[in-house]
């Protein structure tokens, strides 16, 4: 959250979005707001509707970053947060 506040959460180009494989919504959002989530949390019955059923890892935590035309920008936290920041550095 810490590397979400300092790096990424003043840029309008970048947005954060949690895919919870939990089956239990209310455990979910739970959870997120434990945590200070402030984006949005998507769950797993909403994957194909959300269009981030193809983009699903096979473990967790995973971190993708997607370009607005959903092609796939970064993987991995350290890769995802360094592009971030360099679009955010792009926004200034």
């Amino acid at each position: 959250m810490k590397q979400y506040q300092a790096e990424i959460a003043d840029n309008p180009g970048v947005e954060m979005i949690h895919v919870s494989l939990d089956r239990d919504k209310k455990a979910a959002e739970t959870w997120a707001a434990k945590e200070g989530f402030p984006w949005p949390t998507v769950m797993m019955d909403n994957l194909k509707k959300s269009g981030f059923e193809d983009y699903m890892p096979r473990g967790v935590p995973n971190y993708k970053l997607l370009s607005k035309d959903g092609k796939i920008v970064a993987e991995g936290k350290g890769e995802v947060f360094a592009k971030a920041a360099e679009l955010t550095k792009e926004e200034t």
